[in-house]
Parts: C-alpha cells; sequence; structure tokens
C-alpha cells in the first residue's frame, strides 16, 4: 500500500475542518447559499477537468445504468456543506467535529457491519463508547 493513501484519511480529517471553517467565513460575507453555490461551481470545474484529463478517472457513465440513489451522495455533500459552517456558527469547531466524529464512528460500525459484512468486536464497540465519552467531555467544557 502506498504511505500516501495511509496518510489520507489524517489529511481528509484536515480538511473537512479547514472546508467547514472556511465556508464559515465565505457564508458571513456572501450567505450559506452564496457559500454552496461557490463549493459547487469550483467542484463542477474540478470534477470536469478530472474527468476529460486525467487518466483513468474516466468512467463509463451511461444513463440507462442509471439509479435514483446516486443523487443520494451528492446530497449529502450538499448538506455537509451547508450544515458544517452553521454548527460551527452555532458550537464552534472543536464541539461541532467531536460530535461529527463521534456519530461518524457510530455510523461506521454500522455501514461495516450491515453493508460490508465485517464483524462488530468488543473493542470496536468500546473504542466508539470512549469516543463518546470524550464527546461529552468537551462539549461540556
Amino acid at each position: 500500500m502506498n504511505s500516501w493513501v495511509s496518510f489520507l484519511p489524517a489529511l481528509l480529517g484536515v480538511v473537512v475542518v479547514l472546508q467547514a471553517g472556511l465556508n464559515k467565513k465565505i457564508s458571513a460575507v456572501w450567505g450559506i447559499s452564496g457559500a454552496v453555490l461557490l463549493n459547487a461551481l469550483v467542484f463542477l470545474v474540478i470534477a470536469i477537468v478530472a474527468y476529460f484529463f486525467v487518466p483513468n478517472m474516466k468512467g463509463n457513465i451511461e444513463l440507462k445504468s442509471f439509479n435514483w440513489w446516486y443523487l443520494v451522495p451528492g446530497t449529502l455533500g450538499c448538506i455537509l456543506v451547508f450544515g458544517g459552517p452553521m454548527a460551527i456558527m452555532r458550537w464552534g469547531a472543536v464541539h461541532t467535529f467531536i460530535l461529527i466524529i463521534s456519530a461518524q464512528l457510530l455510523a461506521s460500525l454500522v455501514w461495516d457491519s450491515q453493508i460490508e459484512g465485517m464483524p462488530v468486536s468488543t473493542m470496536r464497540i468500546a473504542g466508539i463508547a470512549l469516543a463518546w465519552i470524550g464527546a461529552v467531555l468537551v462539549c461540556k467544557a
């Protein structure tokens, strides 16, 4: 496995915080809808460039293979872009992201178990419980 792929989850964690924090700053000037629209436009341009110019990125898009649930990830992404800055405005970054991470751990456990067929171990449950305890402590501070 490439070393950068091993580092990718940590990098994504930083990116999520930066994205929401910067969107909070943009939304203070342009409004949350303006920040989301800007994000969508930037995403569209990058996706088009990647699709046409980055080797091995072009898939085989066929409308006959389209399923309604293909719209769900984009909708969820939009909710993240709207919700992150709004939550940071209300509770601050630490409070927001400890709750997001705790919820992600629980949702990931359910996903792995129900979708990927991976076993639920006592250690995973204990780790998630500790994260939730940490979230409660951080939110009380």
